[in-house]
């Protein structure tokens, strides 16, 4: 007997889309954030884009170096953690929903404090997403279940 949960057949696209967002968002600020903050530990400043505004600039800027820093590396864990999220939503894992609810909460006050508008727009579609696709995690009361001829 082979188990499929309901991921499998329809929420797996909200799933799927919330997972993706997850990775997306959490490799982008997890790997992108460390060498901003390396630059402004040495510096003292944060480093220009080529577009003319500073990378992670935002109202965390004015509560100084060693809060700015604590921030920055809390904005890495947390972007760590939404990998791992989504890695579980992506594999319809209830925990993955809970901790991907998790760091959205978390995920949205950073991207305010460092104005990410990435974050900003991309946290509510994800929790949207997963939340809506929540039906078809594992651990499910309404599993479907098929029988494999062997």
């Amino acid at each position: 007997m082979v188990r499929y949960t309901a991921a499998g057949h329809g929420g797996s696209r909200a799933l799927r889309g919330a997972a993706a967002l997850h990775v997306f968002l959490g490799m982008a600020f997890g790997l992108g954030s460390p060498p901003v903050l390396a630059y402004f530990a040495r510096h003292g400043e944060l480093p220009l884009s080529p577009f003319g505004w500073r990378y992670l600039a935002g109202p965390f800027e004015r509560l100084g170096p060693e809060a700015f820093l604590a921030l920055g590396s809390t904005l890495v864990g947390v972007s760590t953690l939404d990998v791992m999220a989504g890695i579980w939503l992506w594999r319809s894992q209830r925990r993955g929903l809970r901790l991907a609810l998790a760091t959205d909460v978390a995920a949205m006050a950073l991207g305010a404090g460092f104005e990410l508008p990435l974050l900003l727009g991309g946290v509510p579609l994800r929790a949207a997403l997963a939340w809506a696709g929540r039906r078809g995690l594992e651990g499910d009361e309404r599993p479907i279940v098929r029988e494999e001829a062997m």
